[in-house]
């Protein structure tokens, strides 16, 4: 019986130091805190491939607006037909839409082109016909293939149409007239900004107006 009670006794002593170890102060803090320590943590597994996050590429195919480029073709100013400005073989007839200048081109031996009209005053004055000690204003703007263009003063309108009432020849249209040779072929066109050109395949000239003109 004395041992009974002897055990007893250890038993109760070690159960109140065990609640003690478990007992706390009042400001919450722990008397004896135990540690924890975890054995076996959990092994990571990953279920996924980590998605990486990079640039997007530059050098791909460029889409079909960036790749399209504008059209560069030039078309070619219209061209008249000549039949419609013809006189007597060989001889060309057109007027300025504005009528202010009557035109020609001649097919001979060597192609001229003119015409008479309202020159500018800044003209250069030239030898009179029949006259040629007097210095008078132009009637005439001449140019004979191969050779520069020039300004004179005519006896007659050589440029006139007499046959007939020359036509227009409508802005921006081209009359090209071949010549009797292989390179005296002559071209004329009328702006309405800049007046009558005419040129032949070697790079004389000109151009006219009421207002302006360039001699080559």
């Amino acid at each position: 019986m004395n041992r009974l009670r002897a055990y007893g006794g250890s038993a109760c002593a070690l159960w109140a130091v065990l609640l003690a170890g478990c007992s706390s102060d009042v400001d919450g803090t722990a008397t004896a805190p135990l540690a924890t320590v975890d054995t076996d943590p959990p092994s990571v597994v990953r279920t996924t491939s980590p998605t990486t996050t990079g640039t997007p590429s530059t050098t791909g195919t460029p889409s079909s607006s960036s790749s399209q480029r504008p059209s560069t073709t030039t078309t070619a100013p219209p061209t008249a037909d000549a039949s419609r400005f013809e006189g007597n073989d060989g001889f060309y007839y057109f007027t300025s839409p504005s009528g202010k200048f009557e035109c020609a081109v001649f097919v001979t031996v060597t192609s001229v082109a003119g015409c008479h009209g309202e020159f500018p005053s800044t003209a250069p004055r030239v030898e009179g016909s029949g006259a040629p000690d007097s210095r008078v204003a132009p009637n005439t703007i001449e140019l004979t293939a191969g050779s520069p263009a020039r300004f004179l003063s005519s006896g007659d309108p050589r440029f006139h149409r007499f046959d007939g009432t020359a036509r227009a020849l409508p802005y921006g249209e081209t009359l090209s007239i071949p010549g009797s040779g292989s390179s005296n072929g002559l071209t004329c066109r009328v702006e309405e900004k800049t007046g009558v050109s005419c040129a032949d395949q070697v790079g004389h000239g000109f151009t006219v107006s009421d207002s302006a003109f360039e001699l080559k």
